[in-house]
């Protein structure tokens, strides 16, 4: 695992550290319903890569959140190699920017976000194969869903962006503040059977740990579809 010694006026991961993702995942995982935590329990040996810590860095405790110092492309690492598995099985083009990016530490519950990510990969992965609105096919037939990783930009403190779109029928501006609302479903993704709650928890976890979601926001060369961003911090407000 990739673990360094940092200072807290200093914490970069260096990618030259990182392990390889290699294909860990079990059959169990490819065949999961959904992905969310089902899937991480079922990946490989462990849930998560150990974070880098020092002595002098013992872990925080928010509530019943254990907060510590990690590297994001470390922690996320069970849960892309489980939907770059998947993602073949469901004709979706799954593609990931940013992993070798030299990104700043960010205090997190490694766990928690890998729930918080999960919802959000789970949901563009459910979405993303239906048509935009007004189209008249039955499906998107070029399904394409992106995370992406980048150093937070102003006016945000320093941390990390975790940028998940899609180019499926996207979110109605209408809709834009009602999808966080536990059981929400929107008349564009009615079709398709869920629960209407990975978005209330991701957001109830990410506010946990000092963290922000935030729906749009996509750049020039967003997928033209649901874009979600994650705001991580090095030095959260708690």
């Amino acid at each position: 695992s990739a673990i360094q010694e940092y200072s807290s006026e200093n914490i970069i991961r260096n990618p030259s550290l990182s392990t390889n993702r290699a294909s860990n995942t079990t059959t169990e995982t490819i065949k999961a319903q959904g992905v969310g935590l089902e899937t991480i329990k079922s990946s490989s040996k462990a849930a998560t890569t150990p974070s880098p810590k020092s002595a002098s860095s013992p872990p925080t405790m928010i509530g019943d959140v254990d907060l510590e110092m990690s590297f994001v492309p470390d922690v996320l690492d069970p849960i892309l190699s489980a939907f770059e598995a998947i993602a073949p099985e469901r004709n979706i083009a799954f593609e990931i920017e940013g992993l070798e990016d030299e990104l700043p530490g960010v205090l997190v519950c490694p766990k928690a976000l890998q729930e918080a990510v999960s919802n959000l990969l789970d949901n563009a992965f459910k979405y993303v194969t239906l048509p935009k609105s007004g189209s008249t096919a039955a499906e998107n037939k070029f399904p394409r869903v992106r995370l992406r990783l980048i150093a937070n930009e102003k006016p945000y403190a320093a941390g990390v962006t975790i940028v998940v779109e899609d180019n499926g029928p996207g979110i109605p501006h209408e809709d834009q503040t009602s999808i966080f609302k536990r059981g929400f479903r929107s008349d564009v993704t009615s079709s398709v059977s869920g629960t209407g709650i990975g978005l209330d928890i991701s957001m109830g976890l990410l506010s946990r740990m000092g963290g922000i979601l935030q729906v749009g926001g996509g750049s020039l060369d967003s997928l033209d579809g649901a874009v979600m961003r994650c705001i991580l911090f090095r030095d959260p407000e708690l």
